[in-house]
């Protein structure tokens, strides 16, 4: 079964999303922040990060930067409901320059996030 670490700051998005990868067949582990994120990282191996770009402590850029510190391998798709302080076709090239190596802009649909998923994940 592969393992997913989910990276998400509001409990509604967390929870849809996390439903959608359990029906799917994956196994979840959620964190509330990047920080709560980067501990989980350190603590066990993924086959892929799905991580929202806006979040308190340490947001989804910090974390693909320090995450590649820990796993440099790990695949990342960054989701994104849009923030304060750049355009969100600024952010997505951010994460993309950072090894993101995919952007979901929410509200997504589920078959949207698990086509995404199967590109990044090999052997899905």
């Amino acid at each position: 079964m592969k393992q997913i670490l989910l990276v998400e700051d509001q409990p509604l998005v967390r929870k849809a999303v996390r439903g959608a990868l359990e029906d799917a067949g994956f196994a979840v582990t959620e964190a509330a922040d990047g920080e709560e994120g980067l501990t989980a990282a350190r603590r066990a191996a993924y086959d892929l990060a799905i991580v929202d770009i806006w979040m308190p402590r340490v947001d989804g850029i910090s974390f693909l930067k320090e995450v590649r510190t820990i796993h440099a391998d790990l695949p990342v798709i960054i989701i994104s409901g849009g923030g304060p302080s750049a355009p969100l076709e600024v952010k997505a090239h951010l994460a993309q320059a950072h090894g993101a190596q995919e952007v979901l802009f929410k509200p997504f649909e589920d078959e949207e996030l698990l086509a995404a998923v199967g590109r990044v994940v090999p052997g899905v």
